[in-house]
């Protein structure tokens, strides 16, 4: 996989940020919808999401009407993958007069207010990302999310936290969790019965993943199993959230290589 590094925005792009907040009673789910520029598309580098208590609101991301990002996770975990990196490795796209709508869902017993802005390319850095991709005969990489959420009863050892695979090849380049009892939970991942992490707690992961990108990306099958295992080793129950960045591997990437 070809990435751009670098990358610097053409002088007439805009500095189009957009946010957006909603109020939402305990127990209530509302949404947030985030157009693109008007009738220009609008490339996504960061979701950076705000509310009172983050691991009491799921979130889903449906983009152009159709295609889920990722379902019912806690906005924590959004918030986790974000909040320290510059932003995607490449960008996802809201087409032209289409948008990115946030499904929301408040389970805690009080009213938040969930602010959510994105940040990214506008028309204009995108057509010179596009053609510099162009330049080094690549196309631009696709990002995909990998994502579970799981509920914990207290002692609860190896629970699969349901990832599933996509139907093509990725390559996995950040991770993420979440938790409402972060301090119990611990968590491990295998790709076809191959350990890629032994059991960690999960603040391990955060650390290892915050600001940095994998030491060594790891490839998932189109298909191929695989497990994301949490433990509960507290004695009240715990929800945990996943959530990994990754690309689609192209075919011709038989060598592949960083600009």
């Amino acid at each position: 996989m070809k990435i751009v590094k670098n990358f610097i925005p053409p002088t007439e792009s805009t500095p189009f940020n957009p946010a957006k907040a909603v109020q939402l009673q305990a127990g209530a789910s509302g949404h947030i919808m985030m157009n693109g520029m008007g009738g220009e598309s609008f490339g996504v580098r960061k979701i950076l999401p705000y509310a009172l208590d983050m691991n009491k609101v799921f979130v889903s991301a449906r983009l152009n009407e159709d295609l889920y990002l990722f379902r019912d996770l806690q906005l924590s975990v959004v918030h986790r993958l974000f909040r320290h990196i510059d932003g995607l490795l490449a960008p996802f796209i809201i087409q032209k007069s289409n948008s990115l709508v946030f499904e929301l869902t408040n389970t805690h017993n009080a009213v938040q207010t969930v602010n959510i802005q994105l940040v990214g390319y506008d028309h204009y850095s995108l057509t010179k990302l596009i053609n510099i991709y162009s330049e080094i005969g690549s196309p631009m990489p696709q990002p995909r999310f990998l994502y579970g959420q799981a509920t914990l009863v207290p002692g609860a050892v190896n629970i699969d936290m349901g990832v599933k695979a996509k139907s093509i090849d990725v390559e996995a380049r950040r991770l993420a969790m979440s938790s409402d009892r972060p301090g119990d939970i611990t968590a491990s991942l295998k790709v076809y019965n191959t350990t890629i992490r032994n059991e960690v707690y999960l603040e391990q992961i955060n650390d290892e993943f915050g600001q940095f990108y994998a030491n060594v990306p790891f490839i998932i099958g189109s298909n191929m199993p695989f497990q994301v295992y949490a433990s509960n080793k507290g004695a009240q129950q715990a929800g945990v959230s996943f959530l990994c960045e990754s690309y689609v591997v192209q075919k011709s990437d038989a060598n592949p290589l960083e600009v």
